[in-house]
């Protein structure tokens, strides 16, 4: 039985990993920032240890990483401004490596990381060896954070993976559902690859990698058919009775005042190769495309109207 720390226990993946721990009867220290959650809550009731804390705040995490053997760094920023992004992952990354050297008990650090720091390669099939070249904010301080990162791995010998993780859905966070409700928007003519890794999938990998990957890897994590924007919410529109989608110009959403670093995350085109993560961990994909998802959810044979 294996001791975990999950930073960002009360997060879409963090939650369903800390189950899936939990369930498969190992011991899961979760570390939050807000305790009294139902989320949280539930955790707490099978079993989970919480711990209070924030990244940005290194005196919360003295004693965080003790006995643990296995740490997830998941933890998420919405704040583009103001410096939020710097704090949570790259200052946040330092003060939970600093916690877990101290700790001299974990074995593999783990951050997801996204595929930002690609910028926008086109319909090149990008590994990750790829040049990193950010076109936007998000991607610069991901890169900075990475670098951190693997700043500690080759000095110190630090066991980190870093995992470039592409759009997350599922139950609770469904490109369908987003459709429906009028939602999911294109700015330019949606020609840029957008790719997905299924919440499942992406748990399956989170499980294996502490034993499997290798330490000091970055990995890309996509499924095996990554779609164009377009391609993707024509065939979601289709599929409900839908007239195709409409297209907005950047220059319009900019005029209207949305972040140029929004802008850049929804125009770039990112066509992940995920080959090494999949040999490293044998690893098939339940959602090998997010066709797999629609036929699930939406057989054509059952697609229904909703209007337009």
């Amino acid at each position: 039985m294996a001791y975990y720390l999950i930073a960002g226990a009360s997060g879409y993946v963090g939650s369903r990993l800390a189950e899936r721990l939990l369930t498969a009867g190992h011991r899961v220290r979760g570390l939050v920032r807000n305790p009294d959650t139902p989320t949280v809550e539930r955790l707490a009731a099978r079993g989970m240890s919480v711990w209070t804390g924030d990244l940005t705040r290194p005196d919360t995490l003295v004693g965080v990483a003790e006995s643990v053997s296995a740490v997830y760094n998941l933890t998420s920023c919405l704040v583009i401004k103001n410096g939020s992004l710097r704090h949570t992952f790259v200052d946040g990354n330092q003060h939970l490596i600093a916690a877990c050297s101290r700790a001299r008990s974990v074995r593999a650090y783990l951050f997801t990381s996204n595929v930002a720091a690609y910028g926008n390669p086109g319909a090149t099939l990008v590994g990750e060896d790829h040049p990193i070249a950010p076109t936007h904010a998000l991607g610069t301080v991901m890169v900075a954070a990475e670098q951190t990162i693997m700043q500690a791995a080759r000095e110190h010998r630090f066991p980190a993976i870093i995992l470039r993780c592409g759009s997350i859905y599922g139950p609770g966070r469904d490109p369908i559902d987003a459709v429906a409700q009028g939602v999911a928007t294109i700015y330019g003519d949606g020609r840029n690859f957008v790719s997905h890794i299924h919440v499942d999938d992406l748990i399956n990998m989170l499980v294996a990698l502490p034993s499997e990957g290798q330490p000091g890897a970055i990995y890309n994590v996509g499924d095996d058919q990554p779609m164009r924007l377009i391609e993707l919410l024509s065939e979601v529109r289709q599929r409900l009775g839908m007239v195709p989608p409409r297209t907005f110009s950047p220059a319009s959403a900019l005029a209207a005042g949305l972040d140029p670093a929004i802008i850049g995350m929804l125009t770039a085109s990112v066509r992940l190769d995920n080959r090494r993560l999949k040999h490293d961990l044998h690893l098939t994909l339940r959602y090998p495309s997010l066709r797999t998802w629609l036929d699930e959810r939406l057989p054509t044979e059952t697609a229904i109207s909703v209007g337009v």
